[in-house]
Formats: structure tokens, sequence, C-alpha cells
């Protein structure tokens, strides 16, 4: 039970870092479409930490559902959501604006991004409760 309880404390970290680095990244891709992309470099960067530390939590949370049954309490769709709302926004925002705004090229990439995990997650759980 210990050692069961040690993934279940790791895995909390690794939710908290990669909430904190959600957060980061959504206010700087918002920073950076409303300056007119003087934070794109840093929005950039912001893009590739989230990339990667989600990539390794959905991994690790998959391979926990799949070894030992885990079920997660949090919900993938709430950050979907979230990230649609803020792509819908840079969407509806950027012609309005008569080019003064852009949707920057890193944010669609970090957008399709979690779109795909969240759709092989959902894969995995779906095909893990077939079985």
């Amino acid at each position: 039970m210990k050692n069961q309880s040690t993934l279940n404390r790791h895995r909390s970290i690794l939710k908290l870092i990669l909430n904190f680095w959600t957060i980061v990244t959504m206010i700087l891709f918002l920073v950076d479409f409303f300056s007119r992309h003087n934070f794109d470099i840093a929005a950039s960067g912001a893009g590739v930490i989230y990339l990667a530390l989600l990539g390794i939590y959905v991994s690790d949370k998959e391979y926990s559902r799949w070894r030992s049954g885990f079920a997660s309490r949090f919900l993938g769709e709430s950050f979907v959501i979230i990230w649609t709302v803020l792509m819908a926004l840079f969407v509806i925002i950027t012609p309005f604006s008569r080019g003064v705004y852009a949707v920057p090229g890193e944010f669609a990439l970090v957008y399709t991004s979690v779109i795909g995990v969240f759709a092989v997650s959902q894969h995995s759980k779906a095909l893990k409760r077939k079985n």
C-alpha cells in the first residue's frame, strides 16, 4: 500500500507542476497576443515546457490506468475547454483587429497538441474499459 501512496503523491506533485505551467503558458500566450508578439520567445518556451509536461503526465496516468486500474479524479475536459475558449478568443479577435493582432503560430501548435493528447487519452480509457 505504501508503494501506491507514493505513486499517488508523485502524481499529485506532477499534476501541481502541470497546472502551474498550464497557467503560466496561457498567460504568456495572452500577453504575447495582446502585445503584438513582444513575448513570443517566452510564450514559445513555455509552450514547449507545457507540452513536455503534459506528455509526461498523461503517459504516467495512462500507464497507471493499465497497470493498476488507476481512475483519475480530475477531468481533462476542463483543460480542453479552457484552451478552446482561448483559441476561439484569438480567432474571433484577429479579423476584427484589422491586422493589429494575429494568432501566434506556436499557440496553434500547443492547442492542437492538447486536443490530440486528450483524444489519445480518451481512446486509451475507452479501450481499458472494454478489457
